[in-house]
């Protein structure tokens, strides 16, 4: 709605959902980011960027990791 007036803002450009991608879905055990339905270009890309971070920061493991009785 905003967009569509012409304003700029940087708090609401923080949002977009385009700049994301898509977001991780936590809670099972590999990798998974789930993009929004309406995803262009951009957004497609920057979901395989987010998909390379997500996979080198071992995040499933990571989550895995603080569940388990070792870490209790």
């Amino acid at each position: 709605m905003i967009r569509k007036r012409g304003i700029r803002d940087e708090y609401f450009d923080r949002f977009d959902f385009e700049d994301y991608g898509g977001t991780p879905i936590l809670g099972i055990n590999s990798n998974v980011i789930i993009a929004h339905g309406i995803s262009k270009a951009k957004a497609i890309k920057n979901m395989i960027l987010l998909s390379k971070n997500v996979i080198d920061a071992k995040l499933s493991s990571k989550i895995a990791g603080a569940f388990t009785k070792e870490s209790v």
